[in-house]
């Protein structure tokens, strides 16, 4: 009898967990969305990533900027690949202590917790983004502001307006066969 209470205890704390920790993820979506325009954490899939990785080579000491970081897969995956240097942003809190976790103990990752729309990315070599439809227009024109000539771009999913993509990516898998954008400046 004693043995039933003890479980049903623990499914109620275990339930308690999940709901504490769902209740996060909407104040803290809540609370960026001013700044995202709709655009909502969510993990870019190894497909994806490997696609872009392979249509994009960096060199070692390069510099490749995440913009909505989330997790921070993107920075640890390419990081790992070519020895490149790595810089995240990320506003959704959730999504910036689970990336700052994740990459816990990798000196060349850096993830951080701010608006990229403040951020100076001209040092940048690679921008990755995979945002909402609703930014690109701006963000089209702050990387025209700030990026240097020859800085690859890489969308998933939306183009940049005013932007001639240099690639059109699908990977092969048609579940994740939305296109990935590649542009390169050339100012």
């Amino acid at each position: 009898f004693d043995k039933m209470y003890i479980w049903i205890l623990i499914l109620l704390v275990v339930a308690a967990v999940f709901f504490v920790l769902k209740l996060a993820y909407v104040f803290c979506t809540a609370l960026v969305l001013p700044f995202t325009r709709g655009a909502l954490y969510v993990s870019t899939s190894q497909v994806r990533i490997s696609a872009f990785m392979d249509a994009v080579p960096m060199q070692p000491g390069q510099l490749l900027v995440d913009i909505g970081c989330g997790d921070g897969r993107v920075l640890r995956r390419v990081q790992k690949r070519y020895g490149a240097r790595v810089l995240g942003y990320e506003l959704n809190l959730l999504a910036y202590l689970k990336a700052k976790l994740l990459c816990l103990g990798r000196r060349s990752v850096v993830v951080k917790w701010r608006n990229f729309w403040t951020a100076d990315l001209s040092e940048a070599d690679v921008v990755f983004c995979y945002l909402f439809t609703d930014v690109m227009r701006d963000l089209a024109a702050k990387l025209k502001a700030n990026l240097k000539p020859g800085t690859v771009v890489v969308s998933c999913n939306f183009h940049l307006p005013g932007f001639i993509p240099e690639q059109v990516l699908r990977p092969g898998n048609s579940l994740h066969n939305d296109p990935i954008y590649v542009y390169r400046l050339n100012n």
